[in-house]
């Protein structure tokens, strides 16, 4: 599961981009965030109306049905590696709605008895990176709501101590044909799991970032007196 995630750092991703983004890398996303918690809006790339963009969409995706009068979805914040071809509610993303989430680390909780003390992971030096992302466009009485999930997978060896789950990273190489809407959903699911990065780091940090109303610097801080652990995020 990924539950909460950073992005401090856009400036690598809007340079990647900006060429044929234009001044649409700019505006209301351009803000350092350091707790993005599901329900909020986020920043995304994908692909609308035949051009790359980078659009504001709500985290926890709302299929087309779900913004029905009456109508309650889930808070569908994470779509399965495993399933994510077989469950309707995904396929039609998968093969047309992929995005890409930016993103510079996520947490994690570890459970050590009744205690949890939060995780943060992250590439060292930090430098921004992209989820596989789906999205969703859903028809609510005041127009048309964008949503997306976060694509996971089974863990590896560093967080595999602290999860069972980690949010798929793409490769640089691979965001293209992600977001291609002409690459079918059996070809793009082939990309799901490609090392993109290889030297991450475990910082455990404070509760301070378990409340999603913090959404600053501290919940990024190293808890004093415990030193990150060091691995490779992908073997």
């Amino acid at each position: 599961m990924c539950g909460r995630y950073t992005l401090t750092r856009q400036e690598d991703l809007v340079e990647d981009l900006e060429a044929s983004l234009g001044e649409s890398a700019q505006g209301e996303w351009w803000k350092p965030r350091f707790n993005v918690a599901p329900t909020q809006p986020a920043p995304v790339v994908l692909v609308r109306d035949g051009a790359r963009k980078i659009e504001m969409l709500r985290w926890g995706l709302v299929p087309f049905w779900g913004g029905r009068a009456g109508s309650k979805p889930p808070l569908m914040i994470n779509a399965r590696i495993e399933s994510v071809a077989d469950k309707a509610v995904f396929r039609d993303a998968l093969d047309r709605k992929r995005c890409l989430v930016p993103a510079d680390g996520f947490f994690e909780w570890l459970k050590e008895g009744k205690a949890k003390h939060p995780i943060y992971l992250h590439p060292e030096p930090r430098h921004t990176i992209a989820f596989a992302g789906l999205w969703a466009r859903a028809k609510t009485d005041t127009g048309d709501l964008l949503s997306f999930t976060i694509i996971t997978g089974p863990a590896n060896t560093l967080v595999a101590p602290i999860h069972d789950r980690m949010p798929v990273v793409l490769a640089p190489g691979s965001y293209a044909q992600w977001l291609d809407p002409s690459v079918d959903g059996e070809t793009a699911r082939k990309l799901l799991g490609v090392p993109p990065v290889a030297d991450w780091v475990a910082t455990p940090v404070s509760q301070h970032v378990n409340s999603a109303l913090h959404d600053d610097a501290s919940c990024i801080e190293p808890v004093a007196g415990d030193s990150p652990a060091q691995g490779t995020l992908f073997d």
